[in-house]
């Protein structure tokens, strides 16, 4: 079989999953409700998957792929964050950095919603959350004057504990725009989102330096 084929068969599994997530949970899907969804043979399904919760981490691991694909042309596109100018100067930069991603959550809404939703399972949210305070540290990582904020241990795990917060936050507030997408112009999503960059870690660091 050809790569397309079997690449067309999973996209084919993989949409019948998301499909049944609308009306039953995953820990209750049967490999039949796939099938049945899809219009594919058990022999196929088996093929690709020992069982629906081997269908569910590829489902997951691919979308966690691509989306870190572009997060990751946000962060080059962010460059050297420099502290040393006005703070609100410094969230429009971030902010700015965001464009990919975003784009990439409205293209994939309905999936974002069903993995999220209580029908889908811990593992996919652990993994964005985990995904987005690396993320977050790495971006900080690369500010200029970084070097210069000086943080004892018990500021650095305030620290720690606030990316972890703001990180639990953002998928909060990513779920919200996505249920308000259709209502929300452009400029409206990104002014929510820069009122919430005002509570993030880097509002913290700006605190710290002076």
């Amino acid at each position: 079989m050809s790569d397309i084929r079997v690449q067309n068969t999973k996209n084919n599994l993989i949409a019948a999953l998301l499909s049944c997530l609308e009306n039953k949970s995953v820990h209750k899907l049967k490999v039949k409700d796939i099938i049945d969804k899809a219009g594919v043979s058990t022999r196929t399904f088996y093929q690709y998957y020992s069982d629906v919760n081997d269908l569910l981490r590829d489902t997951e691991d691919s979308f966690v792929a691509e989306y870190l694909k572009n997060v990751e042309k946000d962060r080059d596109s962010l460059g050297d964050l420099d502290l040393d100018t006005p703070f609100e100067d410094q969230l429009e930069t971030i902010l700015n950095a965001t464009k990919n991603t975003i784009e990439f959550c409205y293209a994939h809404k309905k999936e974002i919603q069903l993995l999220l939703s209580d029908n889908g399972d811990t593992r996919f949210y652990n993994m964005i959350f985990q995904t987005g305070c690396e993320e977050i540290m790495k971006r900080m990582s690369q500010m200029k004057n970084i070097d210069e904020l000086k943080m004892d241990e018990k500021e650095q795990m305030r620290m720690m504990i606030s990316v972890q917060v703001f990180v639990h936050s953002i998928i909060g507030m990513v779920r919200v725009l996505l249920e308000y997408s259709d209502r929300l112009a452009p400029y409206d999503v990104r002014q929510s989102i820069l009122t919430f960059l005002r509570e993030s870690p880097v509002a913290s660091m700006n605190i710290n330096k002076k």
